[in-house]
């Protein structure tokens, strides 16, 4: 299994930060160029990219203020198949938020890509919640020709 974990902090309200990770109008904040879908359990969210891809998501878990996982039900390559959980940790001066991003058929170079660029999204997150502007898609940190 390929494997990425991240972690940042954030000063800000955990509440916000929760729902920026599973609400539409949250995830096209700072990653997606938009997104449709019921933020529920169960329910799918698709993220656009305008002109590059929809990534399709199933919400399988959201524990208000603490987690929210998502499988990824239509995508391409390492993308298909692949869960996201986000989890959410309040300490006295900050909001951690920490990352796993997983998938059991990729391999460790499909993930180099999304070693970098999870950073450049949750800094993104970061910026949307302490200055009010995130950069989602495709105003995020370009890695490469193409991006």
């Amino acid at each position: 299994m390929t494997r990425v974990r991240h972690r940042v902090g954030i000063v800000g309200d955990i509440n916000k930060i929760y729902r920026s990770m599973h609400e539409p109008v949250g995830l096209c904040g700072w990653w997606a160029t938009t997104t449709d879908g019921t933020p529920k359990v169960g329910q799918v969210l698709d993220l656009h990219f305008t002109d590059v891809v929809t990534l399709s998501f199933r919400i399988d878990a959201l524990e208000e203020n603490v987690l929210v996982r998502l499988h990824c039900v239509s995508g391409p390559g390492p993308w298909h198949n692949c869960s996201l959980e986000f989890s959410f940790k309040q300490d006295a001066d900050q909001v951690w938020v920490e990352l796993v991003h997983e998938n059991e058929t990729a391999s460790e170079d499909d993930f180099l890509y999304f070693n970098t660029k999870w950073t450049c999204y949750l800094l993104s997150l970061r910026d949307l919640i302490e200055n009010g502007k995130g950069r989602p898609y495709p105003n995020d940190a370009k890695l490469h020709f193409g991006d």
